[in-house]
């Protein structure tokens, strides 16, 4: 279908560079508004971060978590269907996050596409590292503590009004994609692999009985899309 488009990639940001940034507004139905982030047009993101803040509408229509990697903090809101998404998620939880960049009024926020609680804090020690690398570091503010070493919620503020429901189009990715019947064989593969220190990523390739190419450009999809993560280089971990 000419209006169906592929997804955008997820990039892996500090949040700091999102809220600093300027949204730039593409012409056309479905061109995805963006920030520039290195020379990257950033529609979508892949955070790892920790909850410092929540909020649930009594009728469960609405609901905003917000989010610190310690460069900055950013809410994500979702509505309807999508609150079951980060109704389960606790303040002081380390998660991985992938979705959209959206702004309205001028704030920038993010929409939830996946919103996984992850086991170990220090995944978000990793993905700064990881972060550094590749930007360079950031001014860090420490989520505030209590005695028992737990993160405090920042102030409450006055409920949060709810805006106008904002109606988003969404990106489509294509069944009929060359990958499309092979996603799933390759995640079992995966899992499969992994004895817990991730799957090694020959050992995923040379099971798949794809080609190399073919398994080598599907395992960059999903890294893209966050479904899976490289735990450390060449082993792959699927977000569970």
């Amino acid at each position: 279908m000419a209006d169906q488009q592929l997804r955008q990639t997820a990039y892996k940001v500090w949040i700091s560079d999102l809220m600093n940034k300027e949204m730039k507004k593409e012409e056309g139905e479905w061109s995805p508004n963006y920030i520039m982030i290195d020379n990257k047009q950033v529609s979508r993101v892949n955070i790892i971060a920790m909850v410092v803040m929540k909020y649930i509408s009594e009728d469960k229509a609405y609901a905003t978590l917000t989010i610190d990697d310690s460069s900055g903090d950013i809410q994500i809101k979702a509505w309807k269907e999508d609150v079951s998404m980060i109704e389960n998620v606790e303040i002081g939880d380390p998660i991985l996050f992938v979705g959209k960049v959206k702004e309205y009024n001028s704030q920038v926020y993010l929409i939830p596409e996946i919103a996984k609680t992850l086991d170990k804090p220090e995944w978000i020690d990793l993905r700064k590292k990881e972060l550094a690398s590749l930007y360079g570091k950031r001014e860090t503010k420490q989520p505030e503590m209590n005695s028992q070493n737990e993160v405090m919620p920042k102030k409450e503020m006055e409920k949060p009004k709810v805006e106008e429901e904002i109606v988003v189009t969404e990106e489509v990715v294509s069944n009929n994609s060359p990958t499309g019947n092979t996603r799933q064989k390759l995640l079992d593969q995966i899992e499969s692999l992994d004895k817990g220190e991730g799957a090694d990523i020959v050992e995923v390739v040379d099971s798949s009985k794809m080609g190399e190419e073919e398994a080598n450009l599907l395992i960059q999809e999903l890294l893209k899309e966050g479904e899976i993560f490289e735990i450390k280089a060449g082993k792959l971990k699927i977000i569970e």
